[in-house]
């Protein structure tokens, strides 16, 4: 009997062998998946993408051979960036794919990256602008960075390419280094001297686990004092202004749902009787947009709030799907006045998005499987203008000002 099972064991170890795919295998698994769900349930107004994507994916498979490991991730975000759409692509920064990364945290500031952040050991780059990377001007990287992009429109590569610029293996993959894991970058101080820096790549936990310094100077400005919370709001006695805060509009767990967070304030928007509401969304990258509903309705209601002067909404470059759906909602229904920074959503694309995780590399993938048009009246759109601009500047964040607020509450 001992026998019997003995070797029934070593015949299923055996099948087992036969049956395992090699890596190569393995991305064909992968890539096949990743064209069978864009075809069957990626939803686009220009269908020519899903056929320039099939055909890519074929060109990608016939050359696998020739990939490194971690080129492979690369061409996935490359091929989704093809499908021009800003819900749909491979957050290559994700932790399945492991990238390394350099221990800075970059902001764009008028055309700028800066360091905003560094650990410790890199203290002296804060404030610094990147001049290149290897020996290619930082433009050239970024705009070749950008053409590796899913995006909606160019407020995308604003938010979105500075954490990309920091990852290892992708610059090698842009042929910018030639080493996957080390990067040589040179920096314009903010006295204007020249710093060249050596870098090796950091794992995602070092990175995370450094001892950060930051750029910022003084206390944060009000938007970003809670960090911790979704949605609320702050009462600012002495200019009697009412400032809403929401950075997700998903229910938050262990609080109040958004439903019951909005009849909470406006209760007290009603007994304060503010001179003006501000709501603030410039850090919300979106969730699911009638939730914003009952905010909309409420504001509606109100005849006296809702007037041109009174109701404010600030949007960002984060700013993103179901934020800027109630953007929209907020511009075609209310008197509210639009401040800040152009969001990255197209108005008129994606509706819903969908998760896939690939079956082999197991990277998570995001998609639209649903569009619709939400401001139709203005088809020649590809983002939400704001009525009044203000973009960021390194010197506000290094003071701590809220330069947005500082705008609105002196009108």
């Amino acid at each position: 009997m001992k026998r019997t099972f003995l070797l029934i064991a070593l015949l299923a170890q055996g099948l087992a062998g036969c049956t395992q795919l090699t890596p190569t295998e393995q991305m064909i698994k992968d890539l096949d998946y990743l064209n069978k769900k864009i075809q069957r349930q990626f939803d686009s107004f220009t269908p020519i993408v899903k056929d320039n994507f099939q055909s890519e994916i074929a060109t990608i498979k016939s050359n696998l051979s020739n990939l490194k490991p971690y080129e492979f991730p690369c061409e996935i975000m490359r091929v989704l960036s093809m499908l021009k759409d800003g819900h749909t692509e491979l957050n290559i920064g994700q932790l399945k794919v492991g990238f390394h990364r350099l221990p800075l945290l970059l902001y764009n500031y008028e055309g700028d990256f800066r360091v905003v952040g560094a650990h410790e050991n890199y203290a002296e780059l804060l404030g610094a602008k990147i001049v290149s990377i290897s020996d290619t001007p930082i433009d050239e990287v970024f705009a070749t960075l950008k053409k590796r992009m899913s995006a909606d429109n160019d407020k995308e590569y604003l938010h979105a390419g500075p954490g990309y610029l920091i990852l290892t293996e992708l610059l090698a993959c842009m042929s910018i280094t030639n080493d996957p894991q080390k990067a040589r970058v040179s920096f314009e101080s903010t006295n204007g001297d020249l710093i060249q820096k050596n870098f090796e790549g950091l794992t995602a936990e070092e990175y995370q686990n450094g001892n950060w310094r930051y750029a910022r100077e003084s206390e944060p400005p009000l938007y970003l004092s809670n960090r911790k919370d979704s949605y609320w709001y702050h009462w600012l006695a002495k200019e009697g202004v009412m400032y809403v805060h929401i950075s997700r509009l998903n229910n938050q767990k262990g609080t109040s749902s958004i439903k019951k967070f909005t009849s909470t304030l406006f209760e007290e928007v009603d007994q304060k009787r503010p001179f003006k509401l501000i709501i603030d969304v410039r850090l919300n990258n979106g969730g699911n947009y009638n939730l914003s509903r009952p905010i909309v309705e409420a504001i509606k209601e109100r005849e006296w709030l809702n007037q041109k002067g009174k109701l404010w909404m600030i949007t960002g470059r984060r700013t993103f799907s179901a934020a800027s759906a109630m953007a929209i909602f907020l511009i075609k229904e209310t008197e509210v006045t639009l401040i800040g920074e152009s969001g990255r959503t197209h108005p008129n694309q994606a509706d819903n998005n969908e998760y896939m995780s690939l079956p082999y590399s197991d990277y998570l993938i995001e998609y639209t499987t649903k569009i619709k048009k939400h401001w139709p009246e203005r088809p020649q759109l590809t983002m939400i203008p704001v009525d009044i601009e203000i973009l960021p500047d390194f010197e506000s964040y290094r003071q701590g000002r809220g330069i947005v607020m500082e705008y609105i509450l002196k009108q």
